[in-house]
């Protein structure tokens, strides 16, 4: 959904008032394949007002799940999200500038404003770094071919042998007699 600002002036006296379900699963799993694997369609509600000053406010409500990779398995992950957007946007840059520098504001660019890039941008921003599965967050330990992930409590620290086997072929590459030590 892309409104011009033009089409946008019409609603000074009463918002454009916005319901609608938006498919942005193709540009989501083209522009951030690294962060989720699918996006359902997104369910946006909220509404887009035209104010004083050519200042345009969205505020949106957006729901919807998306599709995330578990850190561990690489498993898809079912991720709920309900996300408040409330944004300001302006048409210039003068007008940018005469707002705190802590404050929100955009710049309007191409004289339109992208709903699609502003949803699937709140919607990235807002995913968690990690995501598990269920059976990833229970209480048994993952375990493969060979390993094992366990908790904190249940390690226990194996014996060290400095000189087993595996190490004792690198006594030869540090000798212990001190003519070797001259030449460092």
């Amino acid at each position: 959904m892309k409104f011009l600002v033009q089409q946008l002036q019409k609603y000074r006296q009463s918002p454009l008032v916005i319901d609608e379900q938006v498919d942005l699963s193709a540009p989501a799993k083209e522009n951030f394949s690294d962060r989720l694997l699918d996006l359902m369609p997104v369910h946006v509600t909220g509404e887009i007002s035209y104010g004083k000053n050519d200042q345009i406010k969205l505020d949106l409500l957006l729901k919807g799940t998306a599709i995330l990779p578990s850190a561990r398995s690489f498993k898809p992950v079912q991720y709920q999200f309900e996300i408040p957007v409330n944004e300001l946007y302006v048409q210039d840059e003068e007008t940018l500038d005469s707002f705190d520098h802590s404050e929100q504001v955009f710049l309007v660019e191409k004289n339109q404003i992208d709903l699609d890039a502003i949803i699937l941008e709140n919607i990235i921003t807002d995913l968690p770094m990690t995501a598990y599965t269920p059976e990833e967050t229970a209480d048994n330990p993952l375990s493969g071919d060979g390993w094992q992930i366990i908790s904190d409590e249940n390690y226990v620290a194996p014996e060290q042998d400095v000189q087993g086997p595996q190490t004792q072929s690198l006594g030869d590459f540090f000798p212990d007699e001190p003519e070797n030590k001259k030449d460092r």
